[in-house]
Protein backbone atom coordinates (compact mmCIF):
# COMPACT_ATOMS: atom_id res chain seq x y z
CA UNK A 1 0.00 0.00 0.00
CA UNK A 2 1.17 3.53 -0.73
CA UNK A 3 1.95 5.68 2.51
CA UNK A 4 -0.72 8.31 1.20
CA UNK A 5 -3.21 5.76 1.10
CA UNK A 6 -2.07 4.18 4.69
CA UNK A 7 -2.14 7.74 6.12
CA UNK A 8 -6.17 8.47 4.81
CA UNK A 9 -7.31 4.98 6.28
CA UNK A 10 -5.32 6.40 9.70
CA UNK A 11 -6.74 9.43 9.71
CA UNK A 12 -10.23 8.39 9.06
CA UNK A 13 -10.03 6.82 11.60
CA UNK A 14 -9.19 9.51 14.03
CA UNK A 15 -12.38 10.44 16.26
CA UNK A 16 -11.05 10.49 19.47
CA UNK A 17 -9.22 14.57 19.09
CA UNK A 18 -12.38 16.15 17.83
CA UNK A 19 -14.67 14.12 21.01
CA UNK A 20 -12.26 14.94 23.18
CA UNK A 21 -12.52 19.08 22.61
CA UNK A 22 -16.30 18.32 22.66
CA UNK A 23 -16.52 16.92 25.98
CA UNK A 24 -13.78 19.14 27.38
CA UNK A 25 -15.94 22.11 25.76
CA UNK A 26 -19.49 20.86 27.17
CA UNK A 27 -17.75 20.03 30.62
CA UNK A 28 -16.31 23.68 30.76
CA UNK A 29 -19.48 24.95 29.34
CA UNK A 30 -21.23 23.64 31.79
CA UNK A 31 -19.51 23.70 34.68
CA UNK A 32 -19.04 27.62 34.12
CA UNK A 33 -23.05 27.60 33.86
CA UNK A 34 -23.54 25.74 36.70
CA UNK A 35 -20.93 28.23 38.60
CA UNK A 36 -22.81 31.20 37.50
CA UNK A 37 -26.02 30.41 38.62
CA UNK A 38 -25.34 28.88 41.72
CA UNK A 39 -23.35 32.24 42.02
CA UNK A 40 -26.15 34.13 41.21
CA UNK A 41 -28.25 32.39 44.04
CA UNK A 42 -26.21 33.24 46.38
CA UNK A 43 -26.22 36.55 45.73
CA UNK A 44 -29.95 36.93 45.81
CA UNK A 45 -29.32 35.62 49.57
CA UNK A 46 -26.66 38.10 50.08
CA UNK A 47 -28.72 40.84 48.79
CA UNK A 48 -32.03 39.86 51.22
CA UNK A 49 -29.68 39.53 53.93
CA UNK A 50 -28.50 42.87 53.18
CA UNK A 51 -32.16 44.03 53.45
CA UNK A 52 -32.91 42.72 56.38
CA UNK A 53 -29.55 45.05 57.37
CA UNK A 54 -31.32 47.87 56.29
CA UNK A 55 -34.46 46.97 58.45
CA UNK A 56 -32.39 46.42 61.30
CA UNK A 57 -30.62 49.94 60.49
CA UNK A 58 -33.99 51.48 60.54
CA UNK A 59 -35.36 49.70 63.31
CA UNK A 60 -32.14 50.74 65.50
CA UNK A 61 -32.58 54.58 64.43
CA UNK A 62 -36.32 54.95 65.22
CA UNK A 63 -34.94 53.70 69.01
CA UNK A 64 -32.45 56.24 69.08
CA UNK A 65 -34.90 58.66 67.36
CA UNK A 66 -37.61 57.94 70.23
CA UNK A 67 -35.36 58.06 73.15
CA UNK A 68 -33.69 61.19 71.97
CA UNK A 69 -37.75 62.94 71.20
CA UNK A 70 -38.62 61.04 74.96
CA UNK A 71 -39.70 64.20 77.25
CA UNK A 72 -39.36 61.52 79.70
CA UNK A 73 -35.83 61.65 79.17
CA UNK A 74 -35.33 65.37 78.80
CA UNK A 75 -36.58 65.49 81.91
CA UNK A 76 -34.73 63.39 83.98
CA UNK A 77 -31.03 64.76 82.09
CA UNK A 78 -31.51 68.07 83.10
CA UNK A 79 -32.12 67.25 86.51
CA UNK A 80 -30.36 69.10 89.40
CA UNK A 81 -26.74 66.53 89.79
CA UNK A 82 -26.73 67.85 93.54
CA UNK A 83 -30.42 65.77 94.22
CA UNK A 84 -30.63 62.72 96.56
CA UNK A 85 -29.50 59.34 96.13
CA UNK A 86 -32.80 58.06 96.23
CA UNK A 87 -34.18 60.58 94.01
CA UNK A 88 -31.59 59.04 91.14
CA UNK A 89 -32.05 55.88 92.46
CA UNK A 90 -35.94 56.09 91.59
CA UNK A 91 -35.17 58.01 87.97
CA UNK A 92 -33.05 54.90 87.23
CA UNK A 93 -35.83 52.41 87.75
CA UNK A 94 -38.41 54.96 85.63
CA UNK A 95 -35.59 55.01 82.90
CA UNK A 96 -35.71 50.93 83.00
CA UNK A 97 -39.18 51.24 82.81
CA UNK A 98 -38.82 52.90 79.92
CA UNK A 99 -35.94 50.72 78.21
CA UNK A 100 -38.39 47.36 78.71
CA UNK A 101 -41.32 49.13 77.43
CA UNK A 102 -38.96 49.89 73.90
CA UNK A 103 -36.82 46.57 74.14
CA UNK A 104 -39.60 43.91 75.58
CA UNK A 105 -40.96 43.03 72.07
CA UNK A 106 -37.35 42.82 70.42
CA UNK A 107 -34.76 40.15 70.69
CA UNK A 108 -32.05 42.20 69.88
CA UNK A 109 -28.60 41.67 71.52
CA UNK A 110 -27.91 45.26 72.15
CA UNK A 111 -26.70 47.60 75.19
CA UNK A 112 -28.78 51.07 75.53
CA UNK A 113 -26.41 53.83 77.49
CA UNK A 114 -27.92 57.32 78.24
CA UNK A 115 -25.29 59.42 79.73
CA UNK A 116 -26.36 63.08 80.75
CA UNK A 117 -24.36 66.08 81.25
CA UNK A 118 -25.80 66.11 84.75
CA UNK A 119 -24.05 62.87 85.63
CA UNK A 120 -27.09 61.13 85.31
CA UNK A 121 -25.86 57.32 83.49
CA UNK A 122 -28.54 55.16 82.31
CA UNK A 123 -27.89 51.65 81.29
CA UNK A 124 -29.91 48.30 79.79
CA UNK A 125 -26.70 46.06 80.69
CA UNK A 126 -25.07 44.66 83.53
CA UNK A 127 -22.82 47.57 83.74
CA UNK A 128 -21.55 50.79 82.65
CA UNK A 129 -18.30 50.47 80.26
CA UNK A 130 -15.67 52.37 81.77
CA UNK A 131 -15.10 54.17 78.44
CA UNK A 132 -18.81 55.75 78.56
CA UNK A 133 -18.72 56.75 82.01
CA UNK A 134 -16.61 59.91 81.42
CA UNK A 135 -17.87 61.87 78.14
CA UNK A 136 -14.25 62.17 75.88
CA UNK A 137 -15.95 64.41 73.06
CA UNK A 138 -12.87 63.78 71.12
CA UNK A 139 -12.64 60.10 71.17
CA UNK A 140 -14.39 57.66 68.79
CA UNK A 141 -18.61 57.62 68.81
CA UNK A 142 -18.70 60.65 71.33
CA UNK A 143 -16.70 63.00 68.96
CA UNK A 144 -19.26 61.39 65.36
CA UNK A 145 -22.20 62.25 67.43
CA UNK A 146 -21.26 65.76 68.81
CA UNK A 147 -19.91 66.79 64.73
CA UNK A 148 -23.54 65.32 63.88
CA UNK A 149 -25.23 67.54 66.07
CA UNK A 150 -28.19 65.43 67.14
CA UNK A 151 -28.58 63.28 64.00
CA UNK A 152 -27.81 59.33 64.21
CA UNK A 153 -24.52 58.20 63.32
CA UNK A 154 -22.89 54.69 63.39
CA UNK A 155 -19.34 53.66 63.95
CA UNK A 156 -17.75 50.50 63.53
CA UNK A 157 -15.97 49.01 66.55
CA UNK A 158 -12.05 48.28 65.49
CA UNK A 159 -9.40 46.68 67.04
CA UNK A 160 -5.27 45.82 65.82
CA UNK A 161 -5.82 42.36 67.78
CA UNK A 162 -6.79 39.80 65.54
CA UNK A 163 -6.83 36.68 68.27
CA UNK A 164 -9.54 39.18 70.18
CA UNK A 165 -13.29 37.95 70.85
CA UNK A 166 -15.20 40.60 69.86
CA UNK A 167 -18.70 41.45 71.49
CA UNK A 168 -19.65 44.99 70.50
CA UNK A 169 -19.22 45.53 66.70
CA UNK A 170 -20.96 48.44 66.04
CA UNK A 171 -21.68 51.52 67.79
CA UNK A 172 -25.00 54.20 67.29
CA UNK A 173 -24.67 57.66 68.69
CA UNK A 174 -26.66 60.47 69.06
CA UNK A 175 -25.90 64.31 70.72
CA UNK A 176 -29.68 64.80 73.27
CA UNK A 177 -31.06 67.88 73.48
CA UNK A 178 -33.82 69.58 75.32
CA UNK A 179 -36.47 71.46 73.98
CA UNK A 180 -34.33 74.66 73.86
CA UNK A 181 -31.60 72.89 71.36
CA UNK A 182 -29.38 72.51 74.21
CA UNK A 183 -26.64 69.73 74.57
CA UNK A 184 -28.25 67.25 77.66
CA UNK A 185 -26.21 64.60 77.38
CA UNK A 186 -25.29 61.46 74.47
CA UNK A 187 -27.23 58.67 73.88
CA UNK A 188 -24.97 55.62 72.32
CA UNK A 189 -26.38 51.84 71.48
CA UNK A 190 -23.76 48.96 71.64
CA UNK A 191 -24.84 46.67 68.80
CA UNK A 192 -23.19 43.04 69.64
CA UNK A 193 -21.97 40.80 67.01
CA UNK A 194 -24.75 38.41 67.77
CA UNK A 195 -27.35 40.29 66.74
CA UNK A 196 -25.66 40.85 63.08
CA UNK A 197 -24.89 37.32 62.86
CA UNK A 198 -28.33 35.79 63.23
CA UNK A 199 -29.55 37.87 60.36
CA UNK A 200 -27.59 35.87 58.04
CA UNK A 201 -26.38 32.61 59.44
CA UNK A 202 -30.06 31.15 58.62
CA UNK A 203 -28.26 31.58 54.64
CA UNK A 204 -24.95 29.41 56.01
CA UNK A 205 -25.40 26.36 53.61
CA UNK A 206 -21.63 24.76 53.71
CA UNK A 207 -18.75 24.24 56.57
CA UNK A 208 -16.47 25.57 54.00
CA UNK A 209 -18.23 28.82 53.14
CA UNK A 210 -16.93 32.12 55.19
CA UNK A 211 -19.58 34.85 55.45
CA UNK A 212 -18.45 38.33 56.31
CA UNK A 213 -20.24 42.09 56.90
CA UNK A 214 -17.63 44.97 56.19
CA UNK A 215 -18.31 48.51 56.33
CA UNK A 216 -17.32 50.80 53.30
CA UNK A 217 -13.61 50.77 54.64
CA UNK A 218 -13.48 47.16 54.97
CA UNK A 219 -13.19 46.60 58.41
CA UNK A 220 -14.69 43.74 58.95
CA UNK A 221 -18.41 44.19 61.29
CA UNK A 222 -19.30 40.49 61.65
CA UNK A 223 -18.17 36.84 60.30
CA UNK A 224 -19.43 33.29 59.95
CA UNK A 225 -18.17 30.86 60.89
CA UNK A 226 -14.36 32.33 61.98
CA UNK A 227 -15.00 35.62 63.87
CA UNK A 228 -11.30 36.06 64.80
CA UNK A 229 -10.66 38.67 62.16
CA UNK A 230 -13.91 40.76 63.44
CA UNK A 231 -12.87 44.35 64.08
CA UNK A 232 -9.84 44.56 61.78
CA UNK A 233 -9.16 45.42 57.99
CA UNK A 234 -9.72 42.35 55.38
CA UNK A 235 -6.42 41.57 54.02
CA UNK A 236 -7.66 39.34 51.40
CA UNK A 237 -6.29 39.91 47.96
CA UNK A 238 -10.04 40.59 46.54
CA UNK A 239 -10.89 43.59 49.15
CA UNK A 240 -10.00 46.17 46.31
CA UNK A 241 -11.94 44.29 44.09
CA UNK A 242 -14.99 44.23 46.65
CA UNK A 243 -14.77 47.83 47.44
CA UNK A 244 -14.90 49.31 44.40
CA UNK A 245 -17.77 47.32 43.03
CA UNK A 246 -21.08 47.35 43.76
CA UNK A 247 -21.74 43.76 43.54
CA UNK A 248 -20.43 40.53 41.58
CA UNK A 249 -18.94 37.46 41.44
CA UNK A 250 -15.22 36.46 40.69
CA UNK A 251 -12.56 33.65 41.09
CA UNK A 252 -10.14 34.10 44.38
CA UNK A 253 -7.87 31.60 46.39
CA UNK A 254 -8.56 31.14 50.04
CA UNK A 255 -5.89 29.25 52.18
CA UNK A 256 -4.18 27.94 48.78
CA UNK A 257 -7.38 26.60 47.24
CA UNK A 258 -9.87 27.96 45.03
CA UNK A 259 -12.80 30.00 46.34
CA UNK A 260 -15.50 32.08 44.51
CA UNK A 261 -15.99 35.47 46.27
CA UNK A 262 -19.70 36.57 45.62
CA UNK A 263 -20.54 40.31 47.53
CA UNK A 264 -23.56 42.60 47.36
CA UNK A 265 -24.05 45.92 48.89
CA UNK A 266 -26.71 47.80 50.88
CA UNK A 267 -27.41 51.17 49.09
CA UNK A 268 -28.61 52.76 52.06
CA UNK A 269 -26.03 51.83 54.93
CA UNK A 270 -23.00 50.56 52.43
CA UNK A 271 -22.40 47.68 54.31
CA UNK A 272 -21.07 44.52 52.24
CA UNK A 273 -21.81 41.09 52.49
CA UNK A 274 -19.28 38.54 51.46
CA UNK A 275 -19.29 34.97 50.60
CA UNK A 276 -16.01 32.43 50.51
CA UNK A 277 -17.70 29.76 48.70
CA UNK A 278 -15.37 27.03 47.27
CA UNK A 279 -15.57 26.45 43.79
CA UNK A 280 -15.64 22.83 44.05
CA UNK A 281 -18.89 23.23 46.48
CA UNK A 282 -20.48 25.21 43.69
CA UNK A 283 -19.31 22.80 40.66
CA UNK A 284 -20.01 19.67 42.67
CA UNK A 285 -23.34 19.21 40.68
CA UNK A 286 -21.79 18.83 36.93
CA UNK A 287 -19.49 16.08 38.46
CA UNK A 288 -22.54 14.19 36.18
CA UNK A 289 -21.64 15.37 33.94
CA UNK A 290 -18.18 15.09 34.23
CA UNK A 291 -18.53 11.44 34.35
CA UNK A 292 -20.32 10.74 31.23
CA UNK A 293 -18.43 13.06 29.28
CA UNK A 294 -15.37 10.47 30.80
CA UNK A 295 -17.52 7.42 30.06
CA UNK A 296 -17.56 8.70 26.44
CA UNK A 297 -14.37 9.55 26.23
CA UNK A 298 -13.14 6.19 27.04
CA UNK A 299 -15.33 4.66 24.83
CA UNK A 300 -14.15 6.59 22.02
CA UNK A 301 -10.58 6.10 23.02
CA UNK A 302 -11.18 2.24 22.90
CA UNK A 303 -12.48 2.12 19.50
CA UNK A 304 -10.32 4.49 18.20
CA UNK A 305 -7.49 2.22 19.46
CA UNK A 306 -8.64 -0.61 17.94
CA UNK A 307 -8.73 1.14 14.53
CA UNK A 308 -5.58 2.71 14.44
CA UNK A 309 -3.42 -0.34 15.77
CA UNK A 310 -3.71 -2.12 12.65
CA UNK A 311 -2.08 0.96 10.91
CA UNK A 312 0.24 1.75 13.29
CA UNK A 313 2.84 -1.03 12.73
CA UNK A 314 3.04 -0.41 9.42
CA UNK A 315 3.48 3.28 9.20
CA UNK A 316 5.24 3.90 12.37
CA UNK A 317 7.99 1.06 12.66
CA UNK A 318 10.00 2.19 8.83
CA UNK A 319 9.85 6.01 9.57
CA UNK A 320 11.05 5.53 13.38
CA UNK A 321 13.48 3.50 11.98
CA UNK A 322 14.42 6.09 9.48
CA UNK A 323 14.44 8.86 12.57
CA UNK A 324 17.20 7.09 14.26
CA UNK A 325 19.26 6.43 11.51
CA UNK A 326 18.80 10.35 10.28
CA UNK A 327 19.83 11.31 14.45
CA UNK A 328 22.87 9.12 14.22
CA UNK A 329 23.77 10.79 10.88
CA UNK A 330 22.99 14.50 13.11
CA UNK A 331 25.60 13.40 15.48
CA UNK A 332 27.76 12.92 12.65
CA UNK A 333 27.90 9.25 11.97
CA UNK A 334 28.10 8.77 8.41
CA UNK A 335 28.40 5.21 8.24
CA UNK A 336 24.81 4.26 9.01
CA UNK A 337 22.49 2.87 6.45
CA UNK A 338 18.44 2.66 6.01
CA UNK A 339 16.85 -0.98 5.75
CA UNK A 340 14.46 -0.58 3.02
CA UNK A 341 12.29 -3.77 2.86
CA UNK A 342 8.93 -2.66 1.54
CA UNK A 343 8.30 -0.70 -1.79
CA UNK A 344 6.47 2.21 -0.04
CA UNK A 345 7.09 5.83 -0.05
CA UNK A 346 9.15 5.66 3.39
CA UNK A 347 11.16 2.94 1.87
CA UNK A 348 11.56 4.94 -1.36
CA UNK A 349 12.63 8.17 0.89
CA UNK A 350 15.35 5.36 3.30
CA UNK A 351 16.72 4.55 -0.04
CA UNK A 352 17.40 8.25 -1.40
CA UNK A 353 19.00 8.93 1.47
CA UNK A 354 21.37 6.75 1.52
CA UNK A 355 22.65 7.84 -1.53
CA UNK A 356 22.33 10.99 -0.38
CA UNK A 357 24.87 10.24 2.64
CA UNK A 358 26.75 8.35 0.76
CA UNK A 359 27.16 11.15 -1.71
CA UNK A 360 27.57 13.44 1.13
CA UNK A 361 30.36 11.38 2.69
CA UNK A 362 32.47 11.66 -0.36
CA UNK A 363 31.46 15.44 -0.51
CA UNK A 364 32.81 15.82 2.48
CA UNK A 365 35.80 14.21 2.44
CA UNK A 366 36.92 15.71 -0.96
CA UNK A 367 36.20 19.23 0.41
CA UNK A 368 38.36 18.56 3.81
CA UNK A 369 41.41 17.56 1.76
CA UNK A 370 41.16 19.72 -0.45
CA UNK A 371 40.66 22.95 1.92
CA UNK A 372 43.52 21.52 4.14
CA UNK A 373 45.73 21.35 0.94
CA UNK A 374 44.98 24.51 -0.39
CA UNK A 375 44.97 26.49 2.65
CA UNK A 376 48.52 25.00 4.00
CA UNK A 377 49.84 25.93 0.12
CA UNK A 378 48.15 29.24 0.25
CA UNK A 379 49.31 30.20 3.93
CA UNK A 380 52.92 28.56 3.23
CA UNK A 381 53.26 31.08 -0.09
CA UNK A 382 51.98 34.00 1.43
CA UNK A 383 54.38 33.17 4.28
CA UNK A 384 57.42 33.01 2.59
CA UNK A 385 57.19 33.98 -1.36
CA UNK A 386 61.13 34.23 -1.85
CA UNK A 387 63.25 31.30 0.05
CA UNK A 388 66.02 33.83 2.26
CA UNK A 389 68.59 30.95 2.72
CA UNK A 390 70.62 31.85 -0.07
CA UNK A 391 70.29 35.86 0.97
CA UNK A 392 70.86 35.27 4.63
CA UNK A 393 73.92 33.22 3.73
CA UNK A 394 75.62 35.72 1.38
CA UNK A 395 74.78 38.70 4.21
CA UNK A 396 76.40 36.56 6.64
CA UNK A 397 78.92 37.05 4.37
CA UNK A 398 78.92 40.28 3.65
CA UNK A 399 78.94 41.85 7.16
CA UNK A 400 82.13 39.35 8.40
CA UNK A 401 84.37 41.57 4.97
CA UNK A 402 82.54 44.75 6.25
CA UNK A 403 83.89 44.02 9.96
CA UNK A 404 87.15 43.09 8.54
CA UNK A 405 87.26 45.97 6.32
CA UNK A 406 86.59 48.51 9.40
CA UNK A 407 82.81 49.21 7.77
CA UNK A 408 81.13 49.46 10.35
CA UNK A 409 77.71 50.63 8.76
CA UNK A 410 77.76 48.02 6.32
CA UNK A 411 77.73 45.65 8.86
CA UNK A 412 75.08 46.71 11.05
CA UNK A 413 72.98 46.59 7.74
CA UNK A 414 73.62 43.71 6.85
CA UNK A 415 73.28 42.31 10.32
CA UNK A 416 69.79 43.70 10.60
CA UNK A 417 68.94 41.97 7.06
CA UNK A 418 70.43 38.99 8.52
CA UNK A 419 68.04 39.06 11.05
CA UNK A 420 65.12 39.76 8.70
CA UNK A 421 66.00 36.76 6.87
CA UNK A 422 66.54 34.49 10.24
CA UNK A 423 63.26 35.48 11.39
CA UNK A 424 61.69 34.31 8.34
CA UNK A 425 63.44 30.92 8.39
CA UNK A 426 62.76 29.66 11.87
CA UNK A 427 59.15 30.90 12.17
CA UNK A 428 57.20 27.88 11.28
CA UNK A 429 54.62 28.11 14.16
CA UNK A 430 51.23 29.86 12.95
CA UNK A 431 51.65 32.71 15.88
CA UNK A 432 54.04 34.73 17.34
CA UNK A 433 54.08 37.53 20.30
CA UNK A 434 53.21 40.98 19.20
CA UNK A 435 56.81 41.52 21.03
CA UNK A 436 58.72 39.42 18.36
CA UNK A 437 57.23 40.96 14.86
CA UNK A 438 58.19 44.14 16.58
CA UNK A 439 62.20 43.42 16.58
CA UNK A 440 61.96 42.35 12.94
CA UNK A 441 60.12 45.83 12.33
CA UNK A 442 62.83 47.53 14.18
CA UNK A 443 65.32 46.26 12.20
CA UNK A 444 63.65 47.02 8.96
CA UNK A 445 63.41 50.77 10.41
CA UNK A 446 66.84 50.35 10.94
CA UNK A 447 67.95 49.75 7.21
CA UNK A 448 65.60 52.75 6.20
CA UNK A 449 66.86 55.14 8.42
CA UNK A 450 70.27 53.98 7.14
CA UNK A 451 68.71 54.78 4.16
CA UNK A 452 67.05 58.01 4.43
CA UNK A 453 68.75 59.61 7.23
CA UNK A 454 67.13 62.21 8.56
CA UNK A 455 64.14 62.60 5.33
CA UNK A 456 61.77 60.50 7.80
CA UNK A 457 60.90 60.68 11.75
CA UNK A 458 59.63 57.57 12.93
CA UNK A 459 57.66 57.11 16.29
CA UNK A 460 56.11 53.85 18.09
CA UNK A 461 53.70 53.91 20.70
CA UNK A 462 53.09 50.21 21.99
CA UNK A 463 50.65 49.47 24.80
CA UNK A 464 53.07 47.23 27.00
CA UNK A 465 50.07 44.64 28.06
CA UNK A 466 49.90 44.27 24.18
CA UNK A 467 53.19 43.19 23.63
CA UNK A 468 52.36 39.58 24.71
CA UNK A 469 49.48 39.41 22.33
CA UNK A 470 49.66 36.83 19.60
CA UNK A 471 49.63 37.71 15.76
CA UNK A 472 50.61 35.91 12.68
CA UNK A 473 54.15 36.44 11.85
CA UNK A 474 55.09 39.18 9.07
CA UNK A 475 52.21 41.24 9.34
CA UNK A 476 53.11 44.37 10.45
CA UNK A 477 56.55 45.02 8.40
CA UNK A 478 54.33 45.25 5.10
CA UNK A 479 51.82 47.58 6.07
CA UNK A 480 54.90 49.98 7.40
CA UNK A 481 56.80 49.23 4.28
CA UNK A 482 53.72 50.30 1.98
CA UNK A 483 54.01 54.16 3.84
CA UNK A 484 57.37 54.89 2.94
CA UNK A 485 57.75 53.23 -0.65
CA UNK A 486 54.63 54.96 -1.35
CA UNK A 487 53.43 57.61 0.67
CA UNK A 488 57.12 59.28 2.25
CA UNK A 489 59.69 58.09 -0.14
CA UNK A 490 58.56 60.55 -3.56
CA UNK A 491 58.10 63.53 -0.26
CA UNK A 492 59.74 66.77 -0.87
CA UNK A 493 61.44 67.58 2.45
CA UNK A 494 60.92 65.73 5.95
CA UNK A 495 58.13 63.59 6.53
CA UNK A 496 56.18 61.37 9.83
CA UNK A 497 55.76 57.99 10.17
CA UNK A 498 53.73 56.96 13.33
CA UNK A 499 52.77 53.77 14.44
CA UNK A 500 50.05 53.03 17.02
CA UNK A 501 49.30 49.68 18.74
CA UNK A 502 46.42 49.56 21.48
CA UNK A 503 43.87 46.93 22.34
CA UNK A 504 40.73 46.50 24.65
CA UNK A 505 39.71 42.84 25.97
CA UNK A 506 38.41 41.29 21.93
CA UNK A 507 40.08 43.57 19.45
CA UNK A 508 43.81 44.61 18.86
CA UNK A 509 44.45 47.86 16.94
CA UNK A 510 47.38 48.41 14.84
CA UNK A 511 47.53 52.08 13.09
CA UNK A 512 50.23 53.16 10.66
CA UNK A 513 49.71 57.09 9.79
CA UNK A 514 52.22 59.05 7.27
CA UNK A 515 51.98 62.58 6.21
CA UNK A 516 53.53 61.68 2.54
CA UNK A 517 51.71 61.75 -0.64
CA UNK A 518 48.26 60.39 -0.11
CA UNK A 519 45.47 59.57 -2.67
CA UNK A 520 42.46 60.99 -4.06
CA UNK A 521 38.87 60.06 -3.48
CA UNK A 522 39.21 58.18 -6.87
CA UNK A 523 42.04 55.94 -6.13
CA UNK A 524 41.24 55.64 -2.37
CA UNK A 525 37.78 53.91 -3.45
CA UNK A 526 39.23 52.03 -6.12
CA UNK A 527 41.63 50.18 -3.28
CA UNK A 528 38.93 49.79 -0.43
CA UNK A 529 36.89 48.14 -3.20
CA UNK A 530 39.63 45.76 -3.70
CA UNK A 531 39.77 45.23 -0.31
CA UNK A 532 36.83 44.84 0.42
CA UNK A 533 36.47 42.38 -2.45
CA UNK A 534 39.62 40.33 -1.73
CA UNK A 535 40.53 40.23 -5.39
CA UNK A 536 44.03 40.25 -6.15
CA UNK A 537 45.11 43.01 -8.21
CA UNK A 538 48.54 45.19 -8.90
CA UNK A 539 46.81 48.07 -7.17
CA UNK A 540 47.21 46.63 -3.87
CA UNK A 541 50.67 45.84 -3.72
CA UNK A 542 51.88 42.53 -2.60
CA UNK A 543 52.67 43.10 0.79
CA UNK A 544 49.44 44.86 1.50
CA UNK A 545 47.45 41.98 -0.71
CA UNK A 546 49.50 39.32 1.42
CA UNK A 547 48.46 40.69 4.58
CA UNK A 548 44.82 41.36 3.30
CA UNK A 549 44.44 37.67 2.65
CA UNK A 550 46.12 36.51 5.52
CA UNK A 551 44.27 37.68 7.90
CA UNK A 552 40.95 36.56 5.96
CA UNK A 553 42.50 32.91 6.06
CA UNK A 554 43.34 33.15 9.63
CA UNK A 555 40.07 35.31 11.15
CA UNK A 556 37.73 35.30 8.26
CA UNK A 557 36.38 38.54 7.06
CA UNK A 558 35.35 39.87 9.99
CA UNK A 559 38.71 41.73 10.79
CA UNK A 560 41.35 43.12 8.47
CA UNK A 561 42.66 46.37 6.99
CA UNK A 562 41.09 49.67 6.06
CA UNK A 563 42.20 52.20 4.43
CA UNK A 564 41.75 56.58 5.37
CA UNK A 565 43.95 58.81 2.92
CA UNK A 566 43.95 62.44 1.61
CA UNK A 567 45.41 63.94 -1.24
CA UNK A 568 49.22 65.57 -0.41
CA UNK A 569 48.12 65.18 3.29
CA UNK A 570 49.23 61.55 4.17
CA UNK A 571 47.44 57.66 4.45
CA UNK A 572 46.28 56.12 7.73
CA UNK A 573 46.05 52.20 7.96
CA UNK A 574 44.38 50.58 10.67
CA UNK A 575 44.90 46.79 10.84
CA UNK A 576 41.61 44.95 13.64
CA UNK A 577 42.67 41.74 14.90
CA UNK A 578 40.99 39.66 17.56
CA UNK A 579 42.69 39.49 20.95
CA UNK A 580 44.44 36.34 21.32
CA UNK A 581 46.47 34.62 24.42
CA UNK A 582 47.91 31.80 25.15
CA UNK A 583 50.31 29.19 23.93
CA UNK A 584 49.01 28.27 20.40
CA UNK A 585 46.54 32.08 20.94
CA UNK A 586 43.50 31.56 22.31
CA UNK A 587 40.85 34.24 20.62
CA UNK A 588 39.03 36.56 22.79
CA UNK A 589 36.76 37.74 20.53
Amino acid sequence: MKLRTKLTLFFSAITLIPLLSMGVFTYQVSSKMMKEQVSKGIMENLTQINKNLAFFSRDIEQLSNYIYRSEFVQDKLQKSSTRTNLEKYQDFELVNELFDSVLGTKNWTINVYIIGFNGDRYFTGDYLPPQYNQISENWGIFRKAKEANGTVVWDTHYTIRHAESQEVVLRVGQLLKNQQSEAIGYLIIDILEPSIAELYQSNYHSNQEQMYLIDSEGYIISGYPSKTTIGTRMKHESIDNILNSQRGFFDTTLNHKKYITIFDTNEETHYKVVNYTPESEITKNSQPIKYLTLLLIVIAFIVTVWFTYLFAISITSPINRLKIVMKKVEKGDLDVRFQANYEDEVSELGRNFNSMIMKLQTSIQESLEKKSRLQEAEINTLRAQINPHFLYNTLETMSAIAKIKGVRMISDLAIALGEMMRYSIKKDSEYVRLEEDLLLLERYLFIQEVRFQTKIKITISVEESAKKLLIPPLLIQPLVENAIIHGLETKVGQGMLSIRITHNESLLCIKIKDDGMGMDDKKLAAVTNLLESKVTSSQLGIGLENVVKRISLYYGNRYGVTIASEENVGTTVSMKLPVMRGKRGESHD
